[in-house]
């Protein structure tokens, strides 16, 4: 009481910070607890895609280490992009900018990047349903239906990761045993 606001003597610019109090902050406890949180998400994705959802569950997986290595703010709050889909100059929403390696001539190479921030796991399950429908090259990933081979086959030829063994690192995940109890 009586005291006057303190007000900043500069304008400083934190905008993801600011920007991540709007955000649910995804931070799954063990990989059983990343499958149990997504699953319904990856079911719901793979309706409207017609690919299997747990070839969903291993991409998002492989993207973000189970969880524990997700594209975070300043602030260190989720983005809650677990399919590591870059902001590129179409995007108008919010971004995170992280460093994330990327394969030249097959060798990983550090690169700062910004990646598409979403405010919880659902819209960014719903973007990434939009992203993969909207943009022609993953096309025959779509068509693979069932089959989560074809599926990360084709995201991969497509151009979706640059990793050279993308696929075979979903295909390893899809067939590993902690996908069991998610159907």
């Amino acid at each position: 009481p009586g005291m006057a606001p303190v007000r900043p003597m500069c304008r400083m610019n934190f905008p993801s910070a600011l920007a991540s109090t709007n955000r649910s902050d995804f931070r799954p406890a063990s990989r059983e607890d990343f499958v149990r949180e997504i699953w319904p998400l990856a079911v719901r994705a793979g309706e409207k895609l017609g690919v299997n959802p747990r070839a969903i569950v291993a991409q998002a997986a492989l993207e973000t280490g189970w969880g524990r290595r997700q594209s975070r703010d300043d602030a260190g709050i989720s983005g809650n992009n677990l399919f590591g889909i870059k902001a590129d100059s179409r995007w108008a929403g919010e971004r995170v900018t992280v460093t994330t390696l990327e394969y030249e001539g097959g060798l990983p190479k550090p690169q700062r990047a910004q990646f598409r921030a979403y405010p919880d796991l659902a819209a960014g399950f719903e973007d990434y349903v939009r992203f993969l429908q909207g943009n022609p090259r993953y096309s025959d990933a779509l068509r693979a239906g069932a089959s989560s081979d074809s599926y990360a086959e084709n995201l991969q030829s497509a151009g979706y990761a640059t990793d050279p063994r993308y696929a075979e690192k979903i295909r390893s995940i899809v067939a590993s045993s902690i996908l069991d109890p998610a159907g």
